[in-house]
């Protein structure tokens, strides 16, 4: 009675977010990349409207490009640079139960009960949700409003579910823009700078191609997709846009 009507997709996958990164990150190391952790980025300098340098506080780095990859501290990033961008940090969480065998197939999710479930290959269900109604800030603590709501919910749509342990819960920051679309573009005012934010919670899923279209974007090379739609500066004209409702 909880649902009037469902989709399927037979070919849907998953990949552990975790695992992918690392990889991501041992191939990037192969080529030659190098990273630098834990540091905090507190300028980033430019000339006659061309980037230049990035201060952090471990050191300053000489550069021509910079890309604004930062998830929920986009907009930070953008105003270091004098570039405003629309995008707001907005918290989901997420909790894991207990494992048991398997009982559920793909993974299921609804936009009007808010809330996406996955059994895991050990057993165990991912459980999460956003809420709206919190402030849009960079608090990624756990919450009983989340667990109260959640149990709820899974009780109704999901009863089996509902009997089982919770094992650990967690919270992080969906980067949303007005759209609910991804800006994936350089600031026209300021050469050498490139967006790739407000993916509004499908970032993972579009990770390769975006990082495939914006290397073409850096290196002047016609994109393999038009992502005329996905510019910044489509939110400063009058033109109507469509916002995404698929988000959760």
């Amino acid at each position: 009675e909880a649902f009037l009507m469902a989709t399927f997709c037979p070919t849907d996958g998953h990949l552990n977010p975790f695992l992918m990164t690392d990889a991501y990150y041992q191939a990037a190391k192969r080529l030659g990349v190098r990273f630098h952790f834990f540091e905090n980025v507190l300028e980033i300098k430019s000339e006659n409207n061309k980037i230049k340098k990035v201060v952090t506080d471990k050191n300053e780095y000489e550069t021509d490009v910079v890309v604004n990859a930062a998830g929920g501290f986009a907009r930070e990033i953008g105003l270091m640079a004098g570039i405003e961008i629309p995008v707001y940090s907005e918290k989901h969480e997420i909790l894991v139960t207990e494992p048991i065998a398997r009982i559920q197939g793909p993974m299921v999710m609804s936009f009007s009960k808010n809330i996406y479930c996955q059994q895991v290959p050990h057993g165990s269900f991912l459980i999460g949700r956003g809420d709206p109604t919190v402030p849009h800030d960079h608090d990624i603590t756990s919450s009983w409003r989340f667990l109260d709501l959640m149990a709820k919910t899974v009780t109704e749509i999901l009863p089996k579910i509902g009997e089982l342990r919770v094992i650990r819960q967690w919270a992080g920051s969906y980067n949303m823009s007005p759209d609910k679309q991804p800006i994936i573009s350089e600031a026209p005012e300021l050469e050498g700078f490139y967006m790739a934010c407000g993916f509004s919670g499908h970032g993972f899923m579009f990770a390769p191609m975006t990082g495939l279209l914006l290397s073409e974007i850096i290196l002047k090379r016609k994109p393999s997709l038009d992502v005329s739609n996905y510019h910044l500066h489509r939110f400063k004209t009058n033109k109507a846009y469509e916002t995404e409702k698929s988000v959760v």
